[in-house]
């Protein structure tokens, strides 16, 4: 019966592990969600900005709409790079995530058929050491997005008040 109770209690942590892991992922995924969001929002934008300067283009290439338009639009491109950027950094954090999962589970597995197979034994210790260290390469290149989080924010700021210190109140509108 001892080694029974030593058993069950060797699983708890990996399936702690597991469940931190799930929690993080949730957080990630709906950040991901976001940013994905953003970003098809800012692409529809471009997309009609596009169809409204080949509606326009018969125009002279320096009329003030044209100019804003063109303007628009290189602020959503920048924005929309700089969101991808972060949602690369997201998605890496989730990838190694998920493998942290994969190697607690594989740890418990080694736990489960260790009585069994003693030779594996050294195994359930290796995995998990992996899936933590798997698991601070996730925390950390979340740390990095959270770094550069407000970047868009600040871009789309300094935009509107070049434009503004450029061309007066008035030019807010063409950002």
């Amino acid at each position: 019966m001892p080694q029974t109770l030593q058993t069950i209690e060797s699983f708890v942590a990996p399936v702690v592990m597991i469940s931190a892991n799930g929690l993080l992922c949730l957080a990630f995924y709906n950040r991901l969600a976001v940013i994905v969001n953003r970003v098809r929002t800012i692409n529809k934008e471009r997309f009609d900005l596009f169809a409204r300067l080949s509606a326009i283009a018969a125009q002279p290439q320096n009329s003030p709409e044209i100019a804003h338009f063109q303007k628009r639009s290189e602020v959503l491109d920048e924005l929309g790079h700089q969101l991808f950027t972060r949602a690369r950094m997201i998605r890496d954090s989730l990838v190694c995530l998920l493998v942290t999962v994969l190697l607690m589970l594989g740890c418990s597995l080694v736990l489960g058929v260790a009585p069994l197979l003693p030779s594996f034994a050294w195994l359930a210790p290796t995995l998990f050491v992996a899936g933590v260290v798997v698991m601070m390469l996730a925390v950390l290149r979340a740390i990095q997005e959270l770094r550069i989080a407000l970047s868009p924010l600040a871009f789309e700021h300094d935009m509107l008040e070049r434009s503004q210190h450029e061309n007066g109140p008035e030019s807010l509108d063409a950002v």
